[in-house]
């Protein structure tokens, strides 16, 4: 077996909450810096927690988590309603179970305090272990034993001899970790005896060659599962999130300066195309005053039959102007048609007729609808075809 890295193990005993690492002596929880217990795990005690082994049906793994506390009844004698059970498969059909109960599961949470996230693993388990072999470590009033991949326990020194013996199969070898080598080995059965390799040492002198690639079984689940650290995440991320917040505050109060910026602008914009379009007409209602002004320039513009009517009133106007007795009172024009009616007042009729000619002069025919006299003046009405 090769040494191998490990991380901080915290253990239970009379001094409280003590952090063993390989190789080293046990130190108070108290005496080391709290990011170091981040990165530790909890050793359960083993005296208080219990492992066993289940067979388990293909159709029942999927309600194991239910049915588990009914399976191990009769193996427990406090109801089962007050028990923890924690489980991970060991094969297809097999489950490796832990056992104990909510109150020390709650008690130990208490100890450990609410910052400490790590795994709950049995105590036994953390021992190095080779198939064929049992690991013992010696400690006051008690041993703490592994026999198996998934078998440990603590037992009273009277107990261990007991134990051994009833072991399915003796041991090939026995490794015994303690600090009197004539009293540990004494504690052993006389086969196991023969077959003990003691070892100066103690729990953090046997934590050096444990296999840190093993697997565990962690008895934080379920309702003792550990929750999310949202506390360290908000330590982590509070001064990003209130930058962010401090540049959304910024943001948000920059655009409605704009807006309002932008809002003052647009009333003394509106204000302005207002005062321009009266300008231009100063009668009738105001909606909107851009494309009522469009509309009206639109009139002005040529037209279906290609003519413009600004040159069509131009053109009739020089004509109409030649005749100094002439008085213009209505001008009607028709795009669709290309043609003018004009109502005039004229001093005799000759006038008309020589406005006609005059139209016809410029390329324009003229047609005569209606003619009356009224006192000295004749009143007519034209048609010109442009």
């Amino acid at each position: 077996m090769t040494a191998s890295e490990n991380p901080g193990v915290l253990r239970l005993d009379a001094q409280g909450v003590q952090i063993w690492r390989a190789g080293q002596k046990p130190v108070s929880i108290d005496e080391v810096a709290e990011g170091l217990r981040a990165h530790c795990i909890f050793a359960v005690p083993a005296d208080r927690a219990r492992l066993t082994q289940i067979e388990v049906r293909s159709d029942e793994h999927r309600h194991l988590k239910k049915s588990l506390p009914f399976m191990l009844e009769d193996e427990v004698i406090d109801p089962v309603e007050s028990m923890h059970f924690s489980y991970a498969p060991i094969d297809d059909s097999h489950y490796l179970v832990a056992l104990t109960s909510h109150a020390e599961m709650t008690s130990w949470l208490e100890r450990l305090g609410d910052q400490f996230e790590g795994p709950f693993f049995h105590e036994a388990l953390l021992l190095p272990w080779q198939p064929g072999e049992v690991c013992a470590v010696v400690e006051a009033h008690s041993v703490l034993l592994r026999w198996g991949e998934h078998q440990g326990a603590r037992v009273e020194y009277d107990l261990l001899a007991p134990l051994m013996d009833a072991l399915p199969a003796p041991p090939e070898a026995v490794i015994v970790y303690g600090g009197d080598q004539e009293r540990d080995l004494a504690l052993l059965p006389n086969l196991s005896q023969e077959r003990a390799q003691w070892r100066q040492g103690d729990f953090g002198t046997a934590l050096m060659l444990v296999d840190s690639a093993q697997g565990f079984i962690d008895m934080r689940q379920g309702v003792f599962a550990p929750s999310l650290p949202l506390r360290r995440w908000w330590q982590k991320w509070k001064p990003l999130t209130i930058a962010l917040l401090v540049a959304v505050v910024l943001q948000v109060a920059s655009d409605m300066a704009q807006y309002w910026r932008l809002k003052e602008s647009n009333i003394a914009l509106r204000t302005a195309i207002e005062a321009s379009y009266r300008k231009a007409n100063p009668q009738g209602a105001l909606v909107d005053a851009e494309k009522q002004l469009d509309r009206q320039i639109a009139e002005y513009a040529v037209g279906a039959k290609g003519l413009m009517f600004t040159r069509v009133l131009d053109r009739i106007g020089r004509a109409v102007s030649m005749g100094g007795e002439l008085t213009l009172s209505n001008i009607n024009y028709s795009d669709n048609t290309g043609e003018v009616r004009l109502d005039l007042l004229a001093p005799t009729y000759d006038e008309i007729e020589a406005l006609r000619e005059r139209f016809a002069a410029g390329g324009m025919e003229a047609i005569l609808e209606t003619s009356s006299q009224r006192g000295v003046q004749v009143r007519a009405r034209l048609r010109v075809t442009l």
